[in-house]
């Protein structure tokens, strides 16, 4: 099995892209799989991915009496972080901490860290997400593995546009016994690589619609129906739906029934 360190530095100019490679470690580290980690599929790895893992924190910059986002991270945050770090988990074998815009910090919050990250508590790991890591102390930075992304590795899955490129032929040819036999044959796949498939077969409907995309042999009428069926599966799996089932649905509403 991989050793993982205690503490990263996921460095890119998105955002959203730093959480997701976090949330991927995240999963990494608490699956409780005894074979290849994540497994993707176990209580542990669908918690973390739907956000509701109690040893999965996330630490994000607080809101002012105007709702607006404050432009540092405060250092009693950090503080707070600290006390709790040396709690036990609640369910899985480690804690991972998930430090949004880490290089918001001022140097009192980054010192508080740095304490952290020099001893930290047996079975806990910290992930820090910055869009520039040149603002994080040397001394922050030298305990830390780093992980630098550009913004094109946001570039959809190989894999899960194909699936959804085949979903969606599927459904434009009208076999009701060519989309079970896809689905049959898809219903093995893990939650993350489920979820990453309705997300692009998503994305695939949503360009077609606007008329940016590959023109689709359907009506808007239909687009938005499968669009909607997406998102209920993918709200499904949130709440640990098996993969089974969810293609098993895509099965029997994949292709709308004529009256």
């Amino acid at each position: 099995m991989e050793k993982l360190s205690h503490a990263y530095i996921i460095s890119s100019p998105s955002k959203e892209l730093c959480i997701k490679l976090a949330t991927e470690l995240a999963e990494k580290s608490l699956c409780g799989a005894a074979g290849k980690r994540p497994c993707g599929v176990c209580r542990d790895c669908r918690k973390v991915l739907n956000g509701t893992h109690p040893d999965f924190i996330r630490i994000s910059r607080l809101s002012d009496d105007k709702g607006r986002l404050k432009k540092e991270l405060q250092v009693d945050q950090i503080r707070s972080m600290a006390a709790d770090a040396y709690v036990l988990p609640n369910e899985a074998a480690e804690k991972v901490y998930l430090i949004e815009d880490a290089d918001t910090m001022n140097e009192s919050a980054q010192n508080a860290a740095l304490k952290l990250l020099e001893e930290p508590p047996k079975g806990v790991r910290f992930i820090l997400c910055v869009q520039n890591p040149e603002k994080l102390l040397v001394t922050v930075r030298s305990r830390c593995v780093e992980i630098h992304r550009n913004a094109e590795a946001e570039a959809p899955d190989a894999d899960a546009k194909r699936m959804a490129e085949e979903f969606i032929s599927c459904i434009q040819s009208g076999s009701r016994s060519g989309l079970l036999t896809w689905c049959m044959a898809s219903e093995g796949c893990d939650g993350r690589k489920t979820a990453d498939f309705l997300e692009a077969a998503k994305a695939e409907l949503i360009s077609a619609l606007s008329g940016e995309g590959k023109r689709l042999s359907m009506s808007g009428e239909e687009i938005m129906r499968l669009i909607a069926l997406c998102d209920r599966c993918l709200d499904r799996l949130k709440v640990n739906t098996g993969t089974k089932h969810i293609y098993g649905l895509l099965a029997v509403k994949g292709i709308e029934e004529k009256s």
